[in-house]
């Protein structure tokens, strides 16, 4: 029990220690003495977490809507506190039967953290940046632990299920619609040898981000058609992935579109091996009868795109970025905040971002914090490979493995993108976890029967 305690009281002082960074320490301090008040009036503190399904439609709401724009760079925050004290307010309220709940991967998180605490130490040319690098890396993860203590029954966890996947359904929609009325690219995002003359974004401002949105979220929307008894829910269900997949096909994102086929194949083949090969098919034809999506793969294996990318595109920046490293101490690399990412962009320490969140976890934090992370995600990986193995309700088995495929997939992405350093993606991807291991741990067999 006191290990538990000690846990709970590191990441509470984490939390609040990287908010009061980024806010002040008295505008913390003001900030959650307003939601403790706010929290002492929740009864269903389960329901909270649906917030942060909308994510994303409140930042957008935040950062576009007159009047609220002077907290579109703290909002996350003061929602952080806001659930810190809802959990803390869970804990009094029902002391007699709310405990902290302990999961496998809160000490490769902790870890983590630590270890980008230990490099804030010894490898901070400019405090302030490095502290601002290590917010960004690190926290977002903290979601995972208020989503494992908030989600308390499978019941719960299934609301959240499908909020997120609505949340998808209708960026699909929006996806869709820019990409059928030819809406305007905000940028270069397409070379000028290839044919193609918009990229849908909808209100996420970039398609490789709204294409990582639906890398996490498909794999959960299939997960629903497979694991719903009842036919209305079931055809929903279904109708929501083909929206989802019309919008990953309107994002024209290559990477997101192999980061999705990898993660619907890795849920097809739990579900059912036999049906892997149909699909990979399926997927053939696809890219045959459409010719925007053949061109733009194909393109990929040509010397032009070869080149271009060598000059100035993804090969061009892994290379400046592995090179920069190599220069630099290895163990420890250049510091938080300084490389391939966008606080470094921010200070003009960084002329681009990485495209490749593993290699800007090399070049920021060196060997030492690569290991680390990559640790963290071995753990993610076995411990979520357990929960799906170990779970003996089939629905439940399938609703983990919707949550785990879709994961997987945004790790792959991180390889050609720099997913986790959208705070939308990476609290997305932590609560998706979160989800995972709330599913465990809820051992009550009547909260989502097998009829």
């Amino acid at each position: 029990m006191k290990n538990k305690i000690n846990i709970l009281i590191i990441i509470i002082g984490l939390a609040i220690g990287m908010i009061g960074a980024k806010l002040g320490i008295s505008i913390a301090l003001g900030a959650t003495m307003i939601v403790i008040l706010a929290a002492a009036i929740i009864l269903d503190y389960q329901k909270t977490v649906i917030l942060l399904g909308i994510y994303v439609f409140i930042d957008f709401a935040v950062r576009n809507v007159a009047g609220l724009a002077v907290f579109s760079s703290i909002w996350d925050e003061l929602m952080f506190l806001g659930f810190i004290c809802i959990f803390i307010y869970k804990l009094i309220r029902y002391r007699n039967k709310s405990v902290y709940k302990s999961t496998p991967l809160d000490f490769p998180i902790v870890f983590f953290v630590l270890i980008g605490i230990l490099l804030v130490f010894v490898n901070s040319p400019n405090l302030g940046i490095a502290i601002d690098g290590l917010r960004a890396v690190v926290q977002y993860m903290l979601w995972y632990f208020l989503a494992v203590q908030l989600l308390d029954s499978t019941k719960s966890i299934l609301k959240v299920y499908w909020v997120l996947t609505s949340v998808g359904t209708l960026l699909g929609l929006h996806g869709i619609y820019q990409y059928l009325t030819g809406a305007e690219m905000l940028g270069n995002w397409v070379d000028s040898a290839e044919n193609i003359t918009t990229r849908a974004y909808s209100i996420v401002g970039s398609p490789n981000i709204l294409g990582a949105v639906f890398v996490l979220f498909i794999p959960m929307s299939i997960a629903l058609l497979t694991s719903d008894y009842n036919r209305w829910r079931k055809f929903i269900a279904f109708c929501m992935t083909v929206v989802m997949a019309g919008g990953l096909f309107a994002t024209m994102s290559r990477g997101a579109w192999i980061s999705a086929a990898f993660g619907i194949g890795i849920f097809i083949l739990y579900k059912n091996k036999k049906l892997l090969l149909p699909l990979i098919l399926c997927g053939g034809i696809a890219v045959l009868m459409l010719p925007s999506l053949s061109s733009r793969l194909t393109y990929m294996f040509t010397d032009e795109y070869k080149a271009k990318s060598s000059q100035g595109g993804r090969i061009y920046r892994w290379e400046e970025g592995i090179e920069a490293w190599s220069e630099g101490n290895k163990v420890i690399g250049l510091g938080l905040g300084r490389y391939g990412g966008a606080v470094a962009t921010n200070n003009d320490l960084s002329p681009f971002y990485m495209d490749n969140y593993y290699l800007k976890t090399l070049a920021e934090m060196g060997i030492l914090g690569l290991v680390s992370f990559i640790l963290l995600l071995i753990c993610v990986v076995k411990w979520c490979t357990t929960a799906v193995i170990e779970e003996r309700n089939r629905r439940k088995k399938d609703l983990m493995m919707g949550l785990f495929a879709g994961a997987l997939g945004i790790l792959a992405q991180n390889a050609v993108e720099n997913i986790f350093e959208v705070p939308m993606m990476v609290t997305y991807f932590w609560l998706c976890i979160g989800m995972i291991m709330a599913l465990k741990m809820d051992k009550n067999v009547y909260s989502i029967r097998d009829n």
